[in-house]
């Protein structure tokens, strides 16, 4: 049986305390829009209306021009209008309600769409640079003269580490069988 003698680890110094937050540019345009957002949305009708029992999946929707149609069909026919099956009045609300909106929806949708684009895009930059900068430590540590440099790149390293270990390794490819043939 096998005994496994611990490695002593090596001596990590406590990261460098967070100096105290700082509202930037960047947060308050975050938050005039949010804001504004908001401000914007309560006067909806109907926005904050308890929609939880609503179905996770609604049927499709039926074309805008087939209630149109139906509309004027029940305005021009009393027997229609007599089955009291169609509030005419409701529907118009209603497509007057999505003309306005669905425009400002695809307009939110692509702003969305937009911002999460431009924060990968500006992250992976930075990420791009610290991952040079951090090689180029590594390099510069190896000096004896720049010793200061070597807690910070252990630091470096480890937070690195921690972000492949909760990546899942692929499986090993199968191996050829030992009669020399390929695997099935």
């Amino acid at each position: 049986m096998k005994q496994r003698i611990p490695r002593p680890r090596k001596a990590v110094a406590e990261p460098l305390p967070l100096p105290a937050p700082v509202i930037t540019p960047y947060q308050k345009i975050a938050a005039q829009l949010g804001t504004a957002i908001n401000d914007t949305v309560v006067q909806i009708p109907g926005y904050n209306d308890d929609l939880s029992n609503i179905a996770k999946h609604l049927r499709r929707r039926v074309p805008a021009d087939f209630v149109g149609m139906t509309m004027s069909a029940v305005d021009a026919s009393q027997e229609l209008q007599g089955v009291n099956q169609l509030d005419t009045t409701d529907c118009r609300d209603t497509l007057q309600f999505s003309q306005a909106f669905r425009p400002m929806v695809d307009q939110i949708l692509g702003v969305a769409r937009r911002m999460e684009l431009l924060i990968r895009v500006r992250e992976v930059k930075s990420g791009r640079s610290a991952l040079t900068i951090y090689n180029i430590a590594k390099r510069v540590a190896l000096n004896p003269n720049n010793t200061h440099l070597a807690v910070h790149v252990a630091n470096l390293k480890a937070v690195l580490r921690r972000k492949h270990l909760g990546q899942q390794a692929k499986p090993p490819a199968p191996a050829p069988s030992a009669e020399g043939g390929a695997t099935i």
